[in-house]
């Protein structure tokens, strides 16, 4: 027997006071707020993006989210994170906010150099792979949080009928449009 059937006021009162309990537990303790990555550190999913000041994880600190429009997606949030030699770990709202970090590293403090692992989210899997080893749609109709989204992905295939089902303009990988940005250090390509 759960609860007796109580009738009158030390019935109500009970119920009362039962309410006030559960309407007290934060919903954030619901959720996980960390996020494990691959190398076993850990993100912050309620933090703050440090590119665009949006929560890393979602308004929610949910870490991946997919919004669908009759049955169609057209949204896509996804953890990015950076991990530095010293451990510290960054998370990005997305693929997006991580590379406008990696591609000017001054306006954040930091050396690309000190960053041991970066990640994102794939999107068929909802797991963080390492960013080297990802394909990234470009320029599709889902859109991130922000707008206009890196959509990464394991697998070329995967990223390729993406790309067409979504009408993504392009698939590039991270380390190929960095080296396109960077600034030449000397008189000779680094192609």
């Amino acid at each position: 027997m759960m609860f007796p059937n109580r009738k009158g006021a030390a019935g109500t009162a009970l119920i009362a006071v039962l309410t006030m309990v559960m309407a007290s537990v934060p919903v954030s303790s619901i959720a996980a707020e960390m996020l494990d990555l691959p190398d076993g550190t850990k993100v912050d999913l309620v933090a703050t993006c440090p590119v665009c000041g949006m929560t890393v994880g979602g308004p929610e600190g949910e870490g991946v989210t997919i919004t669908y429009r009759k049955g169609r997606v057209v949204g896509f949030g996804g953890v990015a994170a950076t991990v530095f030699r010293d451990g510290k770990v960054v998370g990005f709202d997305g693929a997006r906010c991580l590379f406008v970090y990696n591609s000017i590293p001054s306006r954040f403090e930091v050396d690309v150099a000190d960053m041991t692992h970066q990640y994102v989210t794939d999107f068929v899997t909802k797991k963080m792979i390492e960013v080297e080893r990802a394909f990234l749609v470009l320029g599709s109709d889902v859109k991130g949080r922000m707008g206009y989204e890196m959509i990464p992905f394991t697998n070329k295939g995967d990223a390729e009928k993406f790309a067409s089902e979504h009408n993504g303009k392009w698939i590039v990988q991270l380390q190929s449009v960095v080296q396109r940005t960077q600034p030449e250090t000397s008189g000779e390509k680094t192609d």
